[in-house]
């Protein structure tokens, strides 16, 4: 069925990018946007309440941008509903303010979209930029995404989709109770209702951060899972303890990467517990975090995050 299109939006498109304190690297995310050669388009940028001159930069760099400021920090979800609540293009952009796109990605999603009235997002491969300086590549591919959105693992990111406005009507906003998961939270309310298409090309830099806070990651993990509960049975007991299983582990990995250890192996040894099948080489965490604890070492957060990488292809 086609997406019906709002006559009162006024522009073709709207780049939607969230920040909180990010003047180091808002001007490449606004470069990045400034190579698209799709022409009617307007940024919005959704202000957390940076302390830092993030939106001087910007302004300096692109004075026609549109800034919608939080007065307090709430959360990426916040940020970037307050930047959709005033964007007035019919497609929904979205970059994280410290990633990038390459030429050429707006014009590859808008020929889609436009060629398949039916399908409500249409994201695209991407480049992760890793810390130690190296790219790891992720190319599109086309899933059961309904089904693939439930363990938050093989999308491609924040910083890829472009949606069409008018599932705002159906779908709703993101999340605001989730400071993290809130963009799959997202993808997924919309995939229970439309098709979603990813491109092969890799048309994204999505740039390796710092791990999110550890609180907020449990918080959203368990509100997440109960949020989505009789979604995941739809697929059967055994995929809902799969998908609770690999919740737990991404938890785990970032509560070893912030050192700590102690709850992080307890939320290994859950996750391994909800599905000892789904990765059964998880019980090796525990002599490597043995080894981690006596040496000193970082192995185990090592092999985690490697481990993501590698399961996120």
């Amino acid at each position: 069925m086609e997406i019906s299109r709002n006559l009162l939006l006024r522009m073709l498109l709207s780049v939607i990018i969230p920040t909180f304190n990010r003047s180091h690297c808002i001007g490449r995310a606004l470069k990045s946007v400034a190579m698209q050669q799709c022409g009617d388009l307007e940024v919005v940028i959704g202000d957390d309440a940076s302390t830092d001159d993030t939106i001087a930069k910007a302004l300096g760099i692109m004075p026609e941008v549109r800034i919608a400021r939080l007065v307090i920090n709430r959360g990426a979800a916040s940020a970037r509903n307050a930047a959709m609540k005033v964007a007035s293009g019919e497609f929904l952009a979205f970059l994280d303010s410290d990633d990038e796109w390459l030429p050429g990605k707006l014009e590859c999603q808008l020929a889609y979209l436009r060629d398949h009235p039916d399908v409500a997002v249409c994201a695209t491969g991407h480049l992760l930029q890793t810390r130690q300086g190296t790219r790891v590549e992720f190319p599109g591919g086309n899933e059961n995404w309904r089904r693939e959105l439930h363990f938050a693992q093989s999308f491609h990111g924040a910083s890829t989709p472009l949606v069409r406005h008018a599932v705002l009507e159906s779908v709703g906003f993101q999340d605001e109770k989730l400071r993290v998961l809130e963009d799959w939270d997202w993808m997924l309310r919309i995939a229970q209702q439309y098709p979603i298409h990813v491109l092969p090309q890799m048309l994204s830099v999505i740039h390796e951060n710092h791990p999110s806070d550890p609180d907020h990651t449990i918080r959203s993990m368990e509100y997440f899972l109960l949020k989505h509960r009789e979604e995941f049975l739809r697929e059967g007991s055994s995929h809902a303890q799969r998908v609770i299983s690999q919740h737990e582990e991404n938890t785990a990995r970032t509560l070893l990467r912030h050192g700590r250890e102690r709850e992080g192996i307890a939320m290994l040894w859950r996750s391994w517990r909800h599905a000892p099948l789904r990765n059964p080489a998880l019980l090796a965490a525990f002599p490597l975090a043995a080894v981690d604890r006596i040496a000193g070492t970082k192995i185990l957060p090592n092999v985690l995050a490697r481990r993501a990488q590698i399961t996120r292809r």
